[in-house]
């Protein structure tokens, strides 16, 4: 499904112009050879943008070969010590036997081609090594600076001066090379594509992936069979993943070009994310980005303004109610076929996180209802509308910490669920609950965790009914109940002892959400102490009591024994909801409050 995808989109970014054609690769080239009939270097040509501290050239040349330690020339285009012969790294012998792979590679495809571009570059090869006449051409600067990029064959016919490629008989013959297939095997080699279906000799290696974050920088594989405990009926490497060389260069092709857009690629804990419509369209990429990463800068429109919160709300709100919306000039369809990838680094491969494929209005409709489930009830300097997925992830770690990291399979998982609708994994709500304990701390993301979190997943009617925005003040589910008495005992407590510093949650909170029934009498006689002292708000001390004689009255004679973990999160709820109680329209504590700690 993935590769046949990613095929797909091959063919789409073909046509957009956006992907080299089957035989080629994109690669940053700064520096054309210029050669003339007798094969003789008369120029070293910058190419692209060389104003930056790297210079940048990104243009299609013949694919690539895969290397590791061994000598694989490259077509037309490769580093100095392939086409010059230059020893940058202390192994003269290996410069030369470099060069000498290059021209026996070049000499195979050209030899027979009658054309003067081919002519001048079999001179070029057959020549010395022109490494001193590049470096005097350039100057010792830029030659010291260029040593490690590369290099591409151009010619100079008196007239103009061209890319080697451009010739169509040059063309030609390098095609007839890519395409010709190892035929030195028996029949059994070829098997059927798990692509097409069609009968294929098997491609052993494929192209390397490049662009995902943690693997290596040289690339990595998606398919890959590098021991024989992988292997299977005596087949090798990628025959046990029949399909042909060229499918193997299109989905490998298709997923690079897609990873080389930066700024349409997201990252959620360790993994990288793709996205692309079936139509090529890169907008559905932005406002993907925006609804779902709450990427808000990444997209620029045409007429040069930012993706702002309210586009990527509106569109979100649109498209999951099936209507068309116009993003970056571009009417996303809801019904357009989408495909979500996360790729996960790996030693010497990455591998799949996981892949979704729907229409981008069912995509839009499942993140509507993943920010609807997070909504709370929060304190006025609060301004968050919806929560990004970073900030969600990081509710699982200690903030103070500069190494923690957030699990790279909870990522994976929590943004899988958002994007499928499903229920969030457990390890979700057991790293907020571990949070929790050792802070003792209900902040608004947590608490909107825990809402979100159960929506999805209890049965409980009771429950159910206090997972809204706000209190429930008639609700008689005892863990939210408790949830709120104990935030009634500590207001008491801060009203009873003005600018108290360490209150009964920062002692009892954890436990008394566990095991109620071993707090809760201690919580009671505290709170009675706190209730003789003199207030200096008899109001507020009255309003105080009535509330918790409420709620006593409906926890009644006896307090459970042990809390279950969801009953835990109607605890912490229930405390959440009564503590954004105290707080007016203006984000300051209660009138009554106030005067009680003021005065």
């Amino acid at each position: 499904m993935i590769i046949n995808d990613l095929c797909n989109e091959y063919d789409v970014l073909v046509s957009k112009q956006l992907a080299p054609a089957y035989g080629y690769d994109n690669v940053n080239v700064p520096y054309g050879l210029v050669i003339n009939d007798d094969g003789t270097l008369v120029e070293v040509r910058p190419l692209g943008d060389h104003s930056g501290r790297k210079p940048v050239n990104i243009i299609p040349v013949p694919a690539r070969v895969t290397r590791s330690s061994g000598i694989a020339a490259n077509f037309l285009c490769d580093t100095v010590a392939y086409m010059l012969g230059f020893d940058a790294k202390g192994k003269p012998e290996r410069a030369m036997q470099a060069f000498r792979a290059c021209a026996a590679l070049h000499l195979r495809i050209l030899d027979d081609v009658a054309d003067p571009a081919a002519a001048a570059v079999l001179a070029f090869f057959a020549n010395e090594p022109q490494w001193e006449i590049a470096r005097r051409l350039m100057g010792d600067d830029p030659w010291e600076s260029a040593v490690a990029l590369n290099f591409v064959l151009q010619y100079d016919n008196g007239e103009r001066t061209m890319f080697i490629d451009d010739c169509p008989a040059v063309q030609e013959a390098w095609n007839a090379y890519y395409d010709q297939e190892d035929t030195e095997g028996d029949d059994d080699t070829v098997s059927f594509s798990l692509v097409s279906g069609e009968p294929v000799i098997p491609a052993k290696i494929h192209p390397k992936i490049k662009g995902v974050a943690g693997a290596q920088p040289s690339g990595a594989s998606l398919i890959s069979f590098n021991a024989p405990a992988f292997c299977s009926y005596g087949l090798e490497q990628n025959e046990n993943a029949s399909m042909s060389k060229r499918e193997a260069y299109e989905y490998t092709t298709a997923l690079n070009v897609l990873l080389a857009d930066r700024d349409r690629v997201q990252r959620i804990g360790d993994d990288t994310v793709v996205a692309w419509a079936r139509c090529g369209e890169p907008a559905y990429s932005d406002a993907f980005g925006g609804m779902a990463f709450a990427r808000l800068q990444a997209a620029v429109s045409q007429n040069g303004g930012g993706v702002d919160e309210a586009m990527v709300q509106s569109a979100t709100r649109s498209l999951a109610q099936g209507r068309p919306y116009d993003f970056e000039n571009v009417r996303l369809d809801p019904g357009e076929e989408f495909h979500v990838l996360a790729l996960s680094p790996n030693a010497a491969r990455v591998s799949v996180r996981f892949y979704l494929t729907n229409t981008f209005g069912a995509f839009a409709r499942n993140i509507e209802q993943h920010y609807r489930d997070l909504e709370i009830h929060r304190p006025v300097y609060d301004k968050t509308t919806f929560m990004p997925t970073w900030r969600l992830l990081n509710q699982t770690i200690r903030p103070q910490s500069k190494t923690a990291k957030v699990s790279s399979e909870m990522a994976g998982a929590v943004m899988k669920s958002i994007l499928n609708g499903t229920a969030y994994p457990v390890s979700l709500i057991n790293a907020v609950e571990l949070r929790i304990n050792a802070e003792r701390d209900i902040s608004p993301d947590r608490a909107a965790i825990i809402k979100a979190y159960y929506l999805r997943k209890t049965t409980n009617e009771q429950f159910r009914e206090v997972l809204q925005m706000d209190i429930k003040k008639d609700s008689e589910y005892v863990p939210y109940v408790l949830g709120r008495l104990f935030s009634v005992y500590e207001q008491i407590q801060r009203a009873a002892i003005p600018n108290i510093n360490t209150t009964i949650k920062d002692k009892y909170f954890t436990s008394a959400s566990a095991t109620p029934a071993r707090i809760f009498p201690i919580l009671g006689e505290l709170e009675a102490k706190h209730m003789r002292k003199t207030w200096h708000s008899e109001g507020y001390k009255v309003k105080l009591e009535k509330l918790r004689n409420e709620l006593a009255e409906k926890v009644g004679d006896r307090y459970p024994l042990r809390l279950s973990l969801e009953e835990r999160g109607a605890f912490q709820l229930g405390y959440y909801h009564e503590d954004q109680q105290r707080f007016n329209k203006t984000g300051n504590a209660s009138n009554n409050e106030q005067g009680a700690d003021n005065d």
